[in-house]
């Protein structure tokens, strides 16, 4: 006796194919109410229909998450079982989530606006798993034949668009807001720079400061991990070369990991940006800098600062008066800057960096224990940490003392308490607890120098990098003394990435040079300084102005977004985006000597 199959489309069963289109179509309503809540005025009677609506998503979608569950041929019994289990603990969870939340927030804000917030959480519930799921079973043909930097590339500039329009809509702002200048938020926002063309207290409703925070968030997790992520679930063929390339931006040389990374990203995040709103909730709790909004002020400031983006819903940003002087918020703030800064797996890796540490001193007390040998080995600290805290922590030191000796400030504790904070924020965060308008050049140049550096490889901030700075440093060094190969900490630099590093430094200049005489010409009053400070801050996505990106032209703002955005997705990245693969050369010419001196 035969046995008749299900009839199936492209080889999937129609019930799957019905149940996986029934939850893409929950999951875009879901997103579609999600996007008019936050964009567009709603009545009570369209609150109302709102809340039902979700509801009647939320039981579509378990309907159809339950029976994928229970089709998926290769799972056991068992396994059925506990995802079945898990998908009523799920569905209690959403169910018995928005009267909590509802009254948690109330405490803190409107009720109306409380129950909004508490709809848009479940409304996410929705989303984020549809999304995954579609990612899983989707096999686009056109993405199988893209290469993961152009993949990372147009991720970027789709979330850049995406930001453009929530900025357009009636409840960003207060007032509306052009095209350019909502184009302008965006790039800023998703690049994570700060500059801003409109005031972000006055300007951006509430709603608008939420769909900032959200833009940076999205820039700060890095949308590399989010495209590497979808590049390997949407079944592209990513070469073993392609797989090396990613994996060294993120600094991981195990493969097979990537996975996990991705998630140790958005839980290390999650769990650093909490911390760091809590300190600052307490820092302000005595004198709130605004009523009524402390702990939105905290979530905002402690995410901006983390992802190093510089925004600020203060007007005058942490030199605000009620904030200026507050040693614990600026303390909070130069933390959650560094952690951002030195990247996820200079994070990751800081467990292993204390076990080396006291391994270390147990090998000098008991340097013939072989025990401690073998943990002195087990825990040894890669290149690439060693290399990020030095120089970070140098850049850091160094800087804050050229820019006290450029302004020619005479000792004092405050003095010193500025030039430090300076030299944290400069590198990477935007944030200023003065006007940076009062400087001199030499200032300016000692600023210019460490947005041009920048942060570190997998972080949250811009510029050339950490690595890349301490590799053409060492290439000199190994010029100067006549060396065959470039060494660091007992190993020999691979010369590909030598010449990355020269490559990168090059174009960032041309670059940076290029954008100065664009904006002049844009902006032809203006102080040449000022230009020359914009255009390094955009470029190394750092955000401090000298109270000048309000009166860019049109044409300068364009040159400002260009740059923003090319030194956030990396100015080599892009270059290789736009110059596409060139077919490999199967000979060489011979050797030419040309005179250099």
């Amino acid at each position: 006796m035969t046995s008749v199959s299900p009839p199936s489309v492209a080889g999937r069963p129609v019930l799957v194919t019905g149940l996986l289109l029934l939850q893409a179509i929950t999951g875009l309503m879901a997103f579609s109410l999600l996007a008019w809540e936050l964009g567009w005025p709603i009545s009570l009677l369209e609150t109302a229909w709102f809340e039902w609506t979700t509801w009647g998503l939320v039981v579509v979608a378990l309907i159809a998450e339950a029976g994928l569950a229970a089709s998926e041929q290769r799972l056991s019994k068992v396994k059925k079982v506990v995802i079945l289990t898990a998908l009523l603990v799920l569905a209690a969870g959403r169910f018995g989530l928005e009267r909590p939340l509802r009254e948690w927030l109330g405490d803190l804000v409107a009720p109306r606006t409380a129950a909004l917030l508490a709809l848009v959480v479940v409304q996410l519930t929705l989303i984020v798993p549809v999304g995954l799921r579609l990612l899983r079973v989707t096999r686009a043909r056109i993405l199988q034949n893209v290469r993961p930097g152009t993949l990372f590339v147009a991720t970027f500039a789709l979330a850049i668009l995406g930001g453009m329009l929530m900025l357009k809509t009636p409840n960003a702002t207060t007032g509306g807001i052009s095209w350019l200048d909502a184009l302008f938020t965006s790039t800023s926002a998703v690049c994570v720079t700060g500059l801003a063309v409109v005031d972000t207290e006055h300007a951006l409703t509430p709603q608008g400061q939420v769909i900032l925070l959200l833009l940076i968030q999205v820039g700060g997790l890095g949308i590399m991990t989010l495209t590497y992520f979808m590049a390997l679930v949407v079944g592209q063929g990513i070469s073993l070369r392609d797989r090396a390339r990613i994996s060294e931006l993120f600094s991981d040389d195990n493969l097979g990991a990537m996975g996990q990374l991705i998630g140790k990203v958005v839980l290390i995040t999650l769990l650093i940006e909490a911390a760091g709103a809590m300190f600052l909730h307490m820092a302000w709790a005595a004198n709130p800098p605004r009523e009524g909004t402390l702990l939105w002020d905290a979530v905002f400031h402690s995410v901006s600062a983390f992802c190093n983006a510089g925004f600020s819903n203060f007007s005058a940003g942490l030199a605000d008066p009620t904030v200026a002087g507050n040693r614990a918020t600026q303390v909070v703030i130069m933390v959650l800057i560094i952690a951002g800064g030195i990247g996820f797996a200079v994070i990751i890796d800081l467990p292993r960096l204390i076990l080396h540490g006291g391994t270390s001193m147990l090998k000098k007390l008991m340097p013939r224990s072989r025990r401690i040998a073998r943990w002195s080995l087990r825990y040894r600290v890669r290149l690439h940490v060693r290399l990020v805290l030095k120089v970070t922590f140098w850049l850091i030191v160094l800087g804050a003392a050229a820019f006290f000796v450029a302004e020619g400030w005479t000792w004092s504790t405050d003095r010193a308490w500025e030039a430090v904070f300076n030299s944290v924020t400069a590198r990477t965060a935007g944030f200023n607890i003065t006007d940076f308008s009062t400087y001199g050049f030499a200032a300016v140049v000692v600023m210019c120098v460490l947005m041009f550096i920048g942060g570190s490889p997998g972080g949250t901030a811009g510029g050339i990098k950490t690595t890349t700075f301490a590799i053409a440093l060492g290439e000199l060094w190994r010029i100067v003394r006549g060396h065959q190969s470039l060494h660091m900490h007992r190993r020999r630099i691979a010369r590909d990435v030598v010449e990355r590093s020269t490559a990168t430094i090059v174009l960032s200049g041309i670059w940076v040079t290029i954008s100065i005489l664009l904006v002049s010409w844009g902006n032809p009053e203006a102080d040449p300084s000022d230009v020359v400070f914009e255009c390094f801050s955009a470029f190394g996505t750092v955000g401090l102005s000298r109270a000048f990106t309000m009166e860019l032209a049109p044409f300068s703002k364009a040159v400002i977004i260009a740059s923003m955005f090319a030194g956030r997705v990396g100015v080599l990245t892009l270059v290789f985006t736009l110059a596409g693969q060139a077919p490999s050369r199967r000979y060489e010419l011979p050797d030419a000597r040309l005179p250099l001196n």
